[in-house]
């Protein structure tokens, strides 16, 4: 006997992804397509209910938008005699209470931030409550277990939750995980962080589903819905099931020893395809891949990677096995394939360059390392203030010294490429 329930998080329904090229059809890649392969697996799987916690909807201004493809889901859902219910987050905590209203079969738990409890039946009779909380404004700084009292009665008990794990300050429902930890509850699925993962071990298991389909690059690797199992007497099992059409990833493309354009692009090619074994190994519903690469290494074509790279984003559109790919942008952390300790011996300015690049990579002398450092940093501070720089976005966080070593080296690089050309131009 068990219950058997998909999760999943923070769908956004009325947003496009972001950073996707023209010639890809956006529309085909929108959350509201892997909201429909959700639906599909839920009635293929027969499970007994699927559980959305939180950002079902992106905003407000989509409700009519959102309207449609939620409506005809939960429709096709509850037509299988599966139960649908959810809590609201932040972007939706107006909206998903109006759409349940015009919804037959779907419940918003929680709302206006009050827990609310619902016990549902699996087809074998095995039952398991549900206990909600849903945002009763667009920013919520109190802990929402404040007021969360235990429940009553032996039964499986299933949380759901929209809050900012771990955040001792948020204005997104900061919840301490020794909070969640410490309740009666089977499962906690949360939702707001959209990379997903577990928090922490043993029981009660806390974890993030995830959003269902990576909005932006740097929601990278698979995404989809959970499949939660519970039984009676035993451990909880989840389940990720890969589901969204458009995915993310991260490519690095080592360029050690490139000294020709096809040597970039072959290595370019070989990179995406050891990547894209990865994810036809995880199977699920991905059609088309946006990658971001990062380019590492020592080149003596350092100089040209930038045009290399435009090309790239421009042009490169592989396809493997069915699966389309496109490059996002390209990330450039190589080198010039020179000798720093020999350029280094002399005193014109290619050789000065090298001598601070030394220090700089290896950190030596400390004392020389650190005045760098600071420099770069005063230099880095002044020009924060310039009307020409966007507000600083709230929580943005000081350099680190190892930001701002990156930021000096791969400045410092070009620079002496830009030298050496001169120099050999000149001779």
């Amino acid at each position: 006997m068990a219950f058997r329930f998909l999760t999943a998080a923070d769908i956004h329904l009325g947003r496009r992804p972001s950073r996707v090229p023209p010639d890809q059809d956006a529309r085909e890649l929108a959350p509201r397509v892997a909201w429909r392969t959700l639906v599909q697996t839920a009635i293929s799987q027969q499970v007994d209910a699927v559980a959305l916690t939180g950002d079902v909807v992106d905003q407000d201004n989509r409700f009519y938008e959102a309207l449609s493809d939620l409506q005809n889901g939960v429709e096709k859902l509850v037509d299988q005699g599966i139960r649908v219910l959810a809590v609201a987050g932040n972007h939706d905590f107006d909206v998903l209470p109006r759409l349940a209203r015009h919804i037959d079969g779907f419940s918003v738990l929680g709302e206006g931030g009050a827990w609310e409890t619902i016990s549902l039946n699996s087809r074998d009779g095995t039952s398991v409550r549900f206990v909600g909380w849903s945002f009763p404004r667009g920013h919520v700084t109190e802990n929402p277990l404040v007021t969360y009292r235990p429940q009553t009665g032996n039964m499986l008990t299933v949380g759901l939750l929209h809050c900012d794990c771990q955040a001792q300050t948020s204005s997104y429902g900061p919840v301490p995980l020794m909070d969640l930890k410490s309740r009666d509850i089977d499962v906690w699925a949360l939702g707001h962080i959209h990379m997903g993962g577990s928090l922490g071990e043993g029981r009660p298991i806390v974890f993030y589903p995830g959003s269902l389909q990576g909005l932006d690059p740097s929601e990278v690797g698979p995404h989809g819905t959970w499949l939660v199992t519970l039984e009676p007497g035993e451990q909880p099992k989840l389940e990720l099931q890969p589901l969204a059409a458009l995915q993310w990833e991260r490519v690095v493309v080592p360029l050690d020893g490139a000294t020709t354009e096809s040597a970039v692009e072959l290595a370019v090619i070989e990179s995406m395809r050891d990547g894209h074994q990865a994810i036809r190994s995880l199977g699920g519903e991905v059609r088309t891949v946006g990658c971001r690469l990062q380019l590492t290494g020592r080149t003596a074509i350092h100089r040209k990677i930038p045009s290399i790279a435009a090309r790239l984003v421009e042009d490169y559109r592989p396809s493997f096995d069915g699966i389309s790919y496109f490059v996002e942008s390209v990330g450039d952390e190589t080198r010039p394939d020179v000798a720093l300790e020999e350029l280094a011996r002399s005193s014109d300015p290619a050789g000065l360059l090298a001598q601070r690049l030394l220090v700089l990579d290896t950190r030596e002398p400390v004392e020389s390392y650190q005045d760098l450092l600071a420099n770069a940093r005063e230099a880095i501070t002044a020009q924060l203030p310039a009307t020409v720089f966007a507000p600083l976005p709230e929580g943005w966080e000081p350099l680190t010294d190892d930001d701002v070593q990156n930021v000096l080296l791969r400045s410092g690089f070009k620079a002496l490429d830009q030298l050496l050309a001169q120099k050999e131009a000149g001779e």
